[in-house]
């Protein structure tokens, strides 16, 4: 992890999947801040396979099967995401002084009970369960959390920033510049995100 002035804040920022997330670590001020770090972080428990999706193994396996699965899924879901948050705060604090904030981009906000395939709301249920695991993890840990929806964080975080939304992204390009790649759409997301929380 790079090096930054002990009394620049930091912040986290998550695009959050399935079973997944990417992180990467800011420090500020917002108006100039580094990359500190980039992360990707598992957030399922391999030893229990239907942690990865919960909610397709209730679709799945026999209801009798399911009753008994999913909720050791959960369960491990709250595990692993608390375990992995607390190891990067850990990581993030043994070379500064503080994390200002934890920002979670969730892929949407739309009510899983809202959409009437089965297969679809599965999918809508774990797109929010990752991102609130891990919100609760920060809330035990005592980091201020928020969750964005991934097609408002760009426009969010320019807002803030005073930008426009093309010289935003240019700058977040620029920001992942001296970490090379990957640098991709995830990283840039997780970026912005945490971008957005140190102009907070």
């Amino acid at each position: 992890m790079a090096r930054a002035e002990k009394s620049e804040p930091v912040a986290i920022g998550m695009r959050v999947k399935t079973g997944r997330a990417t992180a990467v670590i800011l420090s500020g001020p917002a108006s100039a801040p580094i990359v500190l770090a980039r992360k990707s972080i598992q957030l399922y428990d391999p030893a229990i396979p239907a942690s990865h999706q919960p909610y397709h193994a209730e679709l799945e396996l026999p209801p009798s099967k399911s009753a008994r699965i999913v909720p050791l899924a959960l369960e491990a879901v709250d595990r692993v995401s608390l375990d992995a948050l607390r190891d990067l705060v850990n990581e993030v604090r043994k070379s500064h002084r503080s994390i200002s904030a934890v920002a979670l981009v969730a892929g949407s906000a739309t009510d899983p009970e809202s959409i009437r395939n089965p297969h679809m709301r599965a999918h809508a249920r774990e797109g929010q369960l990752f991102p609130r695991a891990l919100a609760r993890a920060a809330k035990q840990l005592r980091i201020s959390a928020t969750t964005i929806v991934e097609a408002d964080t760009f426009a969010k975080a320019a807002t803030a920033l005073h930008k426009t939304p093309a010289v935003f992204k240019n700058d977040i390009a620029e920001l992942g510049r001296p970490v090379g790649k990957p640098w991709g759409m995830e990283e840039k997301t997780a970026a912005a995100a945490a971008w957005l929380v140190l102009a907070g």
